[in-house]
């Protein structure tokens, strides 16, 4: 049967399993039909250009996408180390966001212009989602009070995901504009006291789903209205118990509550109390308290008393909520938290003993929700007396070396994209177990980046590692440098022929050519050179890169080169 003779909806079905990208590089222009059908995909599906090669980008901008502007509904754009430059580069080809006429959702990554963002957002009317992920403002007032603005001025809006680092004591601006369509916010890296939200509701009244931080230093602030709207709340605070009372009791309406604190101890009896009088729809309750207890104390005592107050009939019968609490004895930290645990983030400060009020069901044992986890020394030996599983880990800072406890912990490794290894001094440093290394990255099948010292590389490169999917690597940890020969072994290895994206730092600048034309599938590299002499200070910015001019006199034309905007010493390759 003639691969073109399938019918619309199996060849629909077929297409799931590419990418937007894949489908515009394999099928597009190969007849009418076909077209068609990939218009019909590209109005569920985003034009996702993270992680694309230079040579796709470019063809995809030059040939495909001047055709289809008046059909795509979602585009991610992103100028991290996998595609430097991407943004500026895609409006080189002459295109501005206003020919998106369908365009839907927007996402941005790693943008450090407010100018560019606040002409991005102006050019998008009808945005319905937006997401500004480690984005940086400038410390410039205006400019990011202009931004905040446009993005609660876009009539259509009803998502919004904020997650902007802030230096220097500056923080994103409130916005002056009311938006009546803005339903789900969720705000990262800032801070929030009981003012801030008051303005922010006030210019945000049709919110149903809010998450943000919150500290305030004030005692008993009074929060002035209701919230009729808000349904579901996900919270960092730091601020007295009052203030939080004050808050909750004017969110009547709200089902699902998602709650950190920091510095203050609710013991159960008061939740309950809150949850009784306030939250009459609450149904989803996930709790994280981080506290500390005087050591002169009893501590057993302390988490005894506190854990009775969680196992009233409204705990353990109405609602089956159950909580754990973990402690460190010595230093009376407590972390108190219900079970399953329920955050993106698991936290352990070297605890040494964890109580319960649930039965040994395991079920409450395993998390689901835990994405991105540190396995140091103190988690490992706390996991081998206390049972604790996780099963959905993206992203997962390990200490090396390690022993068996790794096993019983990450019950699955499917799911693991990132891995960062953390190198820790070893009593016999020749006893560093490789193979323990080398099993885990065999079994973590879609495993796409590793962070790592060059130590640990040159041992990898010694070991037989058959994982296709690992594609990046970071080596800049540790500030150690590869030289000639070391860079030989990395060309050479497994991991190192099948690399599309590298971070090294180098001894000098010949080694940068010998990676570019020896590494047959790098498509980016980002580098730091130790005889590169190009300085932080005002001087260097008037004067010619002379570095910089080497290197592109000597790379193929078509590859991109330019320093790093936060970090001047790193220089950064899209090279094809």
């Amino acid at each position: 049967m003639n691969f073109e003779s399938l019918a619309n909806e199996l060849l629909l079905d077929i297409f799931e399993y590419f990418n937007a990208i894949q489908l515009l590089h394999t099928f597009h222009d190969l007849n009418i039909r076909f077209n068609k059908l990939i218009y019909l995909y590209l109005q569920s599906y985003p034009l996702d250009f993270r992680s694309i090669s230079k040579q796709d980008f470019d063809n995809i901008c030059q040939k495909n996408l001047p055709l289809i502007t008046n059909q795509i509904i979602s585009i991610h754009l992103s100028n991290d180390d996998d595609t430097p430059e991407q943004p500026n580069l895609f409006f080189s080809f002459g295109f501005h966001f206003q020919q998106f006429t369908k365009l839907q959702s927007l996402s941005l990554y790693y943008i450090r212009s407010t100018d560019l963002i606040n002409n991005i957002i102006h050019d998008c009317p009808h945005l319905i989602y937006l997401k500004i992920s480690k984005c940086n403002f400038d410390d410039h007032m205006e400019k990011a009070q202009i931004c905040v603005n446009n993005i609660w001025n876009l009539i259509k809006l009803k998502y919004c995901y904020l997650d902007i680092p802030f230096c220097n004591n500056f923080h994103i601006p409130l916005s002056t504009i009311i938006s009546l369509s803005l339903e789900n916010l969720s705000i990262a890296n800032d801070l929030f006291n009981i003012n801030d939200l008051i303005c922010l509701f006030q210019h945000t009244p049709n919110l149903q789903n809010l998450n943000l931080r919150i500290e305030d230093t004030s005692y008993n602030e009074q929060f002035p209205f209701i919230i009729p709207l808000l349904s579901k709340l996900k919270i960092s605070f730091k601020g007295s118990l009052d203030t939080l009372k004050n808050l909750l009791q004017n969110m009547p309406t709200l089902s699902e509550l998602i709650i950190e604190t920091d510095g203050i101890y609710i013991d159960g009896y008061q939740w309950e109390q809150i949850i009784i009088n306030y939250l009459y729809k609450l149904n989803v309750f996930r709790l994280l308290m981080f506290y500390k207890i005087d050591v002169e104390k009893n501590i057993n005592d302390e988490i005894d008393q506190s854990l009775e107050s969680f196992q009233t009939k409204f705990w353990l019968h109405d609602h089956q909520w159950f909580v754990r609490c973990d402690s460190n004895t010595e230093y009376g930290f407590i972390y108190l938290y219900t079970l399953p645990y329920g955050f993106k983030k698991f936290y352990n400060l070297a605890s040494d003993m964890s109580k319960s009020t649930c039965s040994i069901d395991k079920k409450y044992h395993i998390s689901n929700y835990v994405n991105s986890l540190s396995l140091d020394y103190f988690l490992l030996r706390f996991a081998s007396q206390f049972p604790l599983q996780f099963s959905n880990i993206n992203h997962l800072e390990l200490s090396f070396p390690f022993d068996d406890v790794l096993w019983s912990i990450l019950s699955k490794f499917n799911r693991l994209i990132s891995i960062e290894l953390v190198s820790i001094i070893h009593p016999d440093e020749s006893d560093r177990p490789i193979t323990h290394l080398r099993l885990l990255l065999n079994r973590a099948i879609n495993l796409y980046s590793i962070t790592m010292d060059y130590l640990i590389m040159s041992q990898l490169s010694l070991v037989q590692i058959i994982n296709k999917s690992i594609r990046r690597l970071d080596l800049i940890a540790n500030d150690g440098h590869f030289y000639g020969l070391e860079c030989i072994s990395l060309i050479q290895s497994f991991l190192g022929d099948q690399c599309e994206v590298l971070l090294i730092n180098i001894e000098n600048r010949s080694i940068v050519l010998d990676l570019v034309e020896k590494m047959p599938n790098l498509r980016a590299l980002t580098f730091q050179c130790q005889d590169d002499q190009w300085g932080d200070s005002n001087e260097s910015l008037l004067i010619e890169d002379e570095f910089i001019q080497w290197l592109k006199h000597r790379l193929p034309s078509n590859c991109l080169v330019v320093r790093d905007e936060s970090e001047l010493s790193a220089i950064r390759l899209w090279i094809r």
